[in-house]
């Protein structure tokens, strides 16, 4: 098995961690995801070292200012950001490796490890909103600016290797054509 970096991205309430969740159980063992920094509350049911490293605020910017962070975004009053050390050691230990971030992420990771697969995860700005709004997390100007910013990043997509639309209570079907894009790949 050739090792691999897979990047799955899109807006904020996208659905991207849901379909990358189910894209790891879909392939089972064949990747393995790569946590990310941030240091915003863990959400219920989320693990740190699993689904994220949850740090403070004082611990994220030493990492920057030290360099251990490759790219890192600052939204909604949290940091969010990739160990470059995480990704080069799972490289070469052999490991694909599925990474689960924001737009600015995947771009600025892509331009540093070139042979990068890019999925963008696709939806309308309707379906993003419901899902904002189902999470339960963010204010009414907090969704407003996470859609705002959707906006924009929806543009993005022209940029990656794949565009899977996520319809509004059907992941299952964006995480099988994900997994599909994942498996052909690596044979």
């Amino acid at each position: 098995m050739n090792k691999h970096l897979f990047i799955i991205s899109g807006p904020s309430g996208v659905g991207k961690n849901t379909i990358g969740e189910s894209v790891i159980k879909i392939l089972n063992g064949k990747v393995t995801k790569l946590p990310t920094y941030t240091t915003r509350k863990p959400r219920e049911g989320e693990i740190n070292g699993c689904d994220y490293f949850f740090v403070d605020k004082k611990l994220f910017e030493k990492l920057i200012n030290n360099e251990k962070i490759i790219e890192y975004n600052y939204f909604n009053q949290n940091y969010y950001g990739t160990s470059k050390r995480l990704i080069e050691k799972a490289l070469k230990e052999d490991k694909n490796i599925l990474l689960i971030i924001d737009v600015n992420g995947a771009i600025k990771i892509n331009g540093k490890f070139p042979g990068s697969t890019t999925i963008f995860i696709d939806s309308t700005l309707k379906d993003i909103k419901n899902r904002l709004i189902r999470r339960a997390q963010n204010t009414p100007e907090q969704i407003q600016e996470r859609l705002t910013t959707a906006k924009d990043e929806l543009k993005q997509k022209k940029f990656y290797n794949f565009t899977v639309k996520n319809v509004q209570n059907r992941p299952e079907i964006a995480s099988k054509k994900v997994a599909k894009i994942i498996q052909d790949m690596l044979q």
